[in-house]
């Protein structure tokens, strides 16, 4: 049995990630790549790892199969990290970086999920009621909902975990997040693409976030709403307060890992019970630590710590 922990992340749509360089992409021909590193990855996974990096704990639920599955339950155990593992119809999906050496561009190439028999959703989501128990205050829902299951699983589990007395983080995407939302979470988190996506159209990437908060708290659809902006940092809001926490400058290497990283630190800032603010300070500076790094390495403790150090005047109050 998992030990308690006051976080649980829920990975529904996990991927080994496998990672390789090449001198460079050109069509039409045989690439070869260097030897590959394979990674556990995946939205949730991502947010344990790094919080375990942070110094913290948690927990994960992740629905895995296939041969694929039994490959990321191995590279799992070696993570240290407590699991409870929900057996997937299919294979767990493969999502492919090569990074090319001539440019330095990173290229991405991301595999859909098994698609689910639906009926599989009832058991999944009582499964999911029983992990929130033994001392867990907060839930992570992070990545997508995989086709064929409820499109609002993720709106039924916040109502469960408001059940329970649990705080739900909603961090997905498209019809996950929309339809996620409809269930009243504690914390919505987003980056502005996403938020575009939300509104249905392209604007400024600010204006997309101050829109989505205004619209999302105004329907009193959350208690706190986070949308970030890249380099411009992160939007934060309740119906009391919002700032805007602007990072540090440094040297983007990869930004694979930089929602993921924000999403642990902040999750970890708040189970410590620090207030939203100084939570969502140490997610930027989470952030700011894994743009730095190579492609799934995510945050790094040391430098996140004094990143959350630099930024501690970079926090402006909006009206």
């Amino acid at each position: 049995m998992p030990s308690a922990s006051s976080i649980l992340t829920v990975t529904l749509n996990p991927a080994l990630d496998v990672t390789t360089t090449i001198p460079a992409v050109v069509p039409n021909k045989k690439l070869r790549c260097a030897v590959p590193r394979y990674d556990v990855g995946g939205g949730g996974v991502n947010v344990s790892r790094a919080i375990r990096e942070l110094g913290g704990e948690s927990r994960m639920f992740v629905a895995l199969g296939g041969a694929s599955g039994g490959h990321y339950r191995r590279l799992l155990a070696e993570t240290g990290i407590d699991s409870e593992v929900w057996e997937l119809a299919g294979e767990t999906r493969f999502s492919l970086t090569v990074m090319e050496d001539q440019s330095g561009n990173q290229f991405r190439f991301v595999l859909p999920g098994p698609e689910q028999p639906p009926e599989g959703g009832p058991a999944l989501l009582a499964a999911l009621a029983d992990a929130m128990q033994d001392g867990v205050r907060f839930v992570v829902a992070s990545g997508r909902v995989l086709d064929g299951l409820p499109v609002d699983l993720y709106a039924q589990l916040a109502v469960a975990a408001r059940r329970l007395g649990v705080k739900m983080i909603l961090d997905t995407s498209g019809e996950s997040l929309r339809a996620g939302i409809a269930g009243r979470p504690f914390l919505v988190k987003m980056d502005h693409f996403e938020a575009q996506e939300l509104l249905g159209k392209a604007i400024d990437p600010d204006l997309a976030a101050r829109t989505v908060i205004d619209d999302i708290l105004g329907r009193d659809l959350a208690e706190a709403v986070i949308v970030t902006v890249g380099d411009n940092g992160a939007y934060i809001a309740t119906s009391e307060k919002r700032v805007h926490i602007r990072p540090p400058h440094v040297e983007v290497v990869s930004a694979v890992g930089a929602g993921d990283s924000f999403t642990a630190a902040l999750t970890l800032g708040l189970s410590k019970g620090w207030p939203l603010e100084v939570a969502s300070r140490l997610g930027v500076a989470a952030a700011a630590s894994s743009v730095t790094r190579n492609a799934t390495e995510l945050c790094q403790s040391a430098q996140t710590e004094r990143f959350f150090d630099e930024i501690a005047d970079r926090v402006v109050e909006l009206a």
